[in-house]
């Protein structure tokens, strides 16, 4: 059976995917027996927005903190990439940084959300929490970024109904060769949705970005990290927990996903494959999750 999502924003990793899991879960009693469909459509929601997320763990705009990409990724469809501004002007410290190496990475700052807030008459869009970016290598020149995400939460009220997405953890990204490789381990990320319930995923992945070509990479994580397109292969672990309902994950590439760094909807992936196996319970279900275009996420359960 397939089910075909397509994305209603640019929310950011998993906060767009928690937009589209709203109720499709209903109820906290525990199940039995094979994954439903409702359940594998918010899995397959989730997974798609915590793969889309990657591309924000390798954002950095120069020694003074998030870039475009980053914020435009907490804006909703419709607010173009120009009016980041707009949402949030967060605060750096220490400032002036200091970078050791003369990399694009500063040996350490952290920005902070406090205050990060756009509305209009039915839409109101919150950031809070701090971001620490680290170089994991102050005193070599090259490409590596830390990122460690502090209750860092963004959070969109739509017609008096709030979703919210919660992070902490810490993402590593280093370069290897023409990649990069980028490790999450005990990464948190804390879901609230429009009907009221509340979720979480706790993930342990090790994925490899492979950029469409290598120089253009270079050179503009050289000015600004920045990501270009690229392919993403991720494999891992984690823990999704609905309710009072529990899934074990295990998500490996069928397909490299393909990053399209100009795609306006979330997730950014107009190619690819992942196969999730999902044990709830004593039982067994695989997911199969495909990106046929930017925003549009297909799901097959078997």
């Amino acid at each position: 059976m397939t089910s075909v999502r397509t994305s209603v924003s640019i929310l950011g990793g998993a906060l767009a995917a928690a937009l589209l899991v709203v109720a499709c879960d209903s109820g906290t009693r525990p199940g039995n027996g094979a994954l439903s469909q409702a359940q594998a459509d918010t899995i397959a929601d989730v997974m798609a927005g915590q793969a889309d997320g990657l591309a924000e763990g390798a954002a950095f705009g120069g020694t003074t903190g998030p870039s475009v990409d980053f914020f435009a990724s907490a804006l909703p469809r419709g607010l173009l990439f120009p009016f980041f501004s707009r949402l949030c002007t967060p605060t750096s410290s220490p400032s002036p940084s200091t970078n050791s190496d003369g990399d694009p990475v500063p040996d350490s700052v952290r920005v902070d959300f406090t205050g990060c807030s756009l509305s209009s008459p039915r839409l109101t869009i919150d950031v809070s929490g701090m971001i620490d970016f680290v170089d994991p290598t102050p005193t070599t020149t090259d490409i590596g970024l830390k990122t460690r995400y502090l209750d860092f939460m963004r959070s969109v009220t739509y017609n008096d109904k709030t979703t919210s997405i919660k992070k902490n953890g810490v993402q590593l990204v280093i370069r290897d060769g023409a990649n990069l490789q980028l490790a999450d381990s005990a990464f948190a990320t804390d879901f609230t949705f429009r009907d009221g319930t509340t979720a979480s995923h706790l993930i342990d992945w090790s994925t490899i970005f492979t950029p469409d070509s290598a120089a253009v990479a270079m050179n503009a994580m050289r000015r600004a990290w920045t990501l270009p397109s690229g392919t993403w292969t991720i494999n891992g672990t984690s823990t999704f927990t609905h309710g009072d309902r529990t899934f074990s994950l295990a998500v490996t590439t069928s397909t490299p996903l393909h990053f399209n760094s100009t795609c306006k909807m979330a997730p950014r992936f107009d190619a690819g494959a992942l196969t999730v196996e999902v044990m709830k319970n004593d039982s067994t279900s695989t997911l199969n999750i495909t990106f046929a275009a930017c925003g549009d996420v297909q799901v097959t359960r078997s």
